[in-house]
Parts: structure tokens; sequence; C-alpha cells
């Protein structure tokens, strides 16, 4: 009946207040997301309209090639001359190193262009800015613009291609303009670096993506995009070229799994520019509309749900603090506080009687908890107390028994005495403190029965100062470190593997290193150790162990700390400070 009660006075008064909200809203988010489509559609128009500036201002210096050598034919004659190898004059040589100057000039003064090279039909040279004179065609590696060149019947375009400019160097993709000559049979080309011109394209631009694309459908230039688009998104932009033919175009097209509003421009050598702008793009626009309204329709389902807990409470407030501390006190728990809606004599008469009657019951179950405790606490300590014994006193008869039948001291003998000394040292008083040489003495024993089973597969050395040994340490912190190794790092090797302790002192702290050439670990298989030791939770592992109780008796600047390398080995270290270990 409460629930119900709140339930109806929440949906009457989330209604009242939140439906006009949400209508004014959905209007509002409808007349943005328009204004937003058409703020979009005129941006692109202006971004394809730069775009399309930038590549004429490119191809215009690179046509400048062109027209230097179109306006003096002298200039023409003069480099034929030096390409053909024949006898040049005193002029000839002047005008030939003003073009190379000029080439030189350009690719250092325009840092998109790669190189400009200057090739005339029947000679097996090239004049190239790049060796800043004659190449041998023979002895050049980046002649695939030559096929191009021969087969093509245009007398100016554009092609994406690779530029070679060594065998042994990787290609570097380029645009190539090129521009036959008209006095001689031959040709310009400008090589221009694709990178550098997407940046220069795409510089202040809000634009997606950008493509350019030449009248035959080929893409010569992605810019922005991050991935190539996929077959289907390139037969998309192809019809929308073919739909310009030769004018502007603009339109929504869907590619990619996203609407694009695409503005495509005619620009020079045939090609066009396509200018893409994502409809999520408005989205963005949206995302703080939307926020804004989840604030204010969580402040009022907040305010609604305080509104209707309020009037709901005040209707059933004594009847559900009744039931509360009824709850409570069959859950064991007591709570001794002055309800709020006491306001008279019989209000505070009836909270006494049920206040004396829990508080009696709560008492009662209390002191029949704490003796049923203490016995099983009495109990499980007895039972600690005879177990470890009991196995300590019969790993004693075990090494008498295989000393009676071998009659004399055998390697049985060695691991159950070294087995019992373990135990013995494991089952003193865990909380007190021991000496370094008697954790590194136990150490042994630990490595001593290891070697029976593993035999040459590790081996375990010391690298520590004698006076060391006297310093205090908790008990068993040293034999996991070294289990870790040996099962963890060394075990899974194909050979033998090393281990070492290295313990140090410096500016007040001890320092205990275990090194291993074990396997090793990546850096995901660390962070998950890492995981392991810092948060154990039901799966309890050595390390984890040894970690907390550093912690615990030192602080968290003795925390383990791991290092490794995978296919090399582990470092696992911590370090306590002396002034708390003495």
């Amino acid at each position: 009946m409460r629930r119900r009660n709140f339930i109806k006075r929440f949906l009457y008064y989330t209604g009242i207040i939140t439906i006009p909200i949400i209508t004014l809203f959905f209007i509002f988010m409808a007349v943005i997301v328009y204004r937003k489509q058409q703020d979009i559609e005129t941006e692109a128009i202006k971004s394809a309209q730069a775009v399309r500036d930038n590549y004429s201002l490119v191809l215009d210096s690179a046509a400048t090639q062109y027209d230097l050598l179109a306006r003096n034919p002298r200039m023409s004659i003069s480099l034929r001359n030096y390409i053909s190898h024949k006898q040049i004059g005193y002029l000839d040589v002047i005008l030939t190193n003003s073009i190379l100057s000029n080439f030189a000039s350009l690719t250092s003064h325009a840092s998109y262009i790669a190189s400009v090279y200057y090739y005339l039909d029947g000679y097996d040279s090239l004049l190239t800015s790049y060796t800043g004179g004659i190449t041998q065609l023979s002895q050049f590696s980046d002649l695939n613009w030559l096929p191009s060149y021969v087969e093509s019947e245009r007398n100016e375009w554009v092609e994406k291609r690779n530029m070679h400019l060594y065998s042994y160097t990787n290609p570097i993709p380029v645009l190539t303009y090129y521009k036959k000559l008209s006095m001689f049979r031959g040709v310009v080309m400008v090589n221009i670096y694709e990178d550098q011109l997407k940046q220069m394209l795409g510089g202040g631009s809000s634009l997606d993506q950008f493509f350019i694309i030449d009248a035959d459908g080929s893409f010569l230039l992605q810019g922005r995009g991050t991935t190539e688009p996929d077959q289907e998104a390139k037969d998309a932009l192809i019809s929308a070229v073919r739909a310009a033919s030769g004018t502007p175009f603009q339109d929504w097209i869907s590619f990619d799994h996203t609407k694009y509003f695409v503005r495509i421009v005619p620009a020079d050598c045939g090609t066009y520019i396509a200018a893409c702008t994502s409809r999520s793009s408005y989205y963005q626009a949206l995302y703080t509309l939307l926020f804004q309204l989840f604030i204010v329709l969580a402040v009022i389902i907040c305010t609604v749900v305080w509104i209707a807990y309020t009037i709901t409470k005040k209707n059933f407030q004594q009847i559900d603090y009744f039931v509360t501390v009824f709850s409570d006190a069959e859950r064991g728990t007591y709570k001794n506080e002055k309800p709020a809606f006491i306001k008279d004599e019989y209000d505070l008469i009836l909270n006494n009687i049920v206040q004396l009657f829990i508080r009696q019951t709560f008492l009662k179950n209390q002191l029949a908890l704490k003796e049923q405790e203490q016995k099983l606490a009495e109990m499980t300590a007895l039972q600690l107390q005879i177990n470890p014994h009991f196995l300590f006193n019969t790993l004693q008869t075990l090494d008498f028994k295989a000393l009676e039948y071998t009659q004399k001291p055998t390697a049985l003998n060695r691991i159950i005495e070294a087995l019992s000394d373990i135990l013995k040292y494991s089952l003193q008083n865990t909380a007190s403190m021991v000496t370094l040489k008697d954790e590194i003495e136990y150490l042994k024993k630990y490595d001593h029965i290891q070697r029976y089973r593993y035999e040459d597969k590790y081996i375990l050395y010391y690298d520590y100062d004698e006076e060391l040994e006297t310093t205090p340490i908790i008990r068993l912190i040293l034999q996991p470190l070294i289990e870790n190794s040996l099962y963890h790092g060394i075990k899974p090797l194909d050979g033998s593997g090393f281990i070492k302790l290295k313990i140090t002192e410096k500016a007040e702290w001890l320092t205990v290193t275990v090194i291993d050439t074990g396997v090793g670990m990546n850096p995901a298989e660390t962070a998950a150790l890492y995981e392991k030791i810092n948060h154990p939770g039901n799966e309890s592992i050595g390390l984890a162990n040894v970690n907390s109780r550093l912690v615990m008796q030192y602080g968290e600047e003795s925390r383990l700390r791991i290092l490794s390398k995978k296919n090399m080995g582990t470092c696992i270290s911590f370090r306590i400070p002396l002034s708390r270990s003495l």
C-alpha cells in the first residue's frame, strides 16, 4: 500500500511537470537540427571553395615552370642543346643555369614541391631539380612517370604515383603535374608531396573529408579521412562527379555507413574537389542541449521523488518506523534513536514500550552470539595447535623409520630433516621478528629440498654483506619470492636458469631484490600480476600474502615492485626502513 501510494503520487507530479518541458524541448531540438543542417551546407560550400582555391594555387605554381619555358623560346633552345650534349655557348650556359636556379628556388620556397623534371623525347637524359643537372634515364630510379606520359594524349593532367628516388629507399607518394611542351616534343613535370598537399588544402577547414578526383573517376588525393573509403563510397562519389559534369554539384550522399553533405566543384586539369561534411557533426551541437535536458529532468525527478516521498512519509511515518524497528531486530541490529514523528505523550509511551522490548531481545541475542563465537574460537585454537604438531611428530617418525631401513642417512632423511626444520620454523610465532640470517638459513633449507627435485635446473646464489645478517625482519618473507621465480620463471624454461638474492643497505633502507633469468612477462601480464597482488580477493597467491604483510608491517613504501621483460627474466624487490625493522 505504501509503495502504491508513493508511485501514484510520483507519476502524478512527474506528468504535470515533465510533459510540457519535454514537448518544448523536442520542438526546440527540431529547430536546432534544421538550422544546423543549413549551417553545415553553407560551411561545406565555403570549405569546398577554399580547398579548390588552395589547389589552384598549387597547380599555378607548378604551371609557372612551363610558362617560363613557353614564353622564352631561346631558353627552350638552350635547354635542348644542354640536354642533347651539343656544344653550347656562353648564353646557353647562362640561360640553363637560370632555369636550374628557378627550379631550386621553387623547391626551397614551396615546401610542398618535391622536384621538377624536364624531359625531351628522343634523348636519354632528364633535367631534374633533385640533382641540379642532367641525369641519365638508365641511371635514374624514378621512371614510372614515363609510360603515363607516352600513352597520354592530353596536354595537361595530374596523376597520383609513387616517386622512387633511389632503388633502396621507400617510395614517396606524390601528385605529379604534367604539361607537354609546345615548341618541342617533351614535358615539364612537377612532383608535389601528397602529405604536405593534404595539410595545405585542409588547413583551417571544418570538413570531415575531402577528395580530389579526376574525370576518369580516379581518386588522386584523400584529406582528413583516417581510412580508405570502400568501393561503395567510391562509386557514390564517382557518380556524383559524373552528375556534376563540369558544374558545381551538392547533395546528401550515404557512404561508409554515414550520411554526408557532399559539395563537388570542378578544378584545374580536369579534376574535381569533393568536400564532405558528416551529418553526425551536428549531433555534437545537440549533446549540450541533451545534457541540459537530462540535468533538468534529473532535477525534476529528484524534486518529484522528494515531494512524493514527503507526502507518503507523512501518511506512513509511524508504521514505517515500527516496521523498520522490528525488521532490524530480526536482523540482530538495534538503533536507539528517537523517531521524528513523536509529537504527544501517546507516541512517547508507545515508543518506549517498543524500545524496551527490542533492547532486551537484542541484548539476549548478542550474549548468545558472543558465547557461541567464544566456543568456536577456543575449538579452532586447539585444532590449530594439534594439527601442525602432529604433522611435525609424524615427519620425525618417518625420518627414524627411513634411517632404520637404510641403516645410514640418505637423501630421503635429508629431505625430511629439512622439511621438519621448515615446519618448525613456520610453527613459531609469526608475529615475532627474526634476523636476516635466520630467514636466509630457512631459505637454504627450502633450496636444499628443491635441489632433489630440479637438480641442475637452476642455480641460486646470494649477494649481501655479512654485516646485514643481524638485521631484524618479519618471518617467512623471502621463500615465497624465490618460489615464485622458480615455479613461474625458471621451470617453464627449456634449459637451466639463475636466481639471485641481492640484499643491500642504502640511506636507512634495506632493499631485497630477487632476480631470475626465466621466461619473463610482457606488460599486460605484469599488470595482471600487480592486480592479483594488490586485490587478491578469494584467489590468494604467495606474492599477495608477502605484499600484504609488508604493507601492514612497514607501510605503503614497502610494497612489492616488479620489473619484467618477456624472454629475459623478472626482478621483484621491496625495501624496508631500518628504523622500523630494529
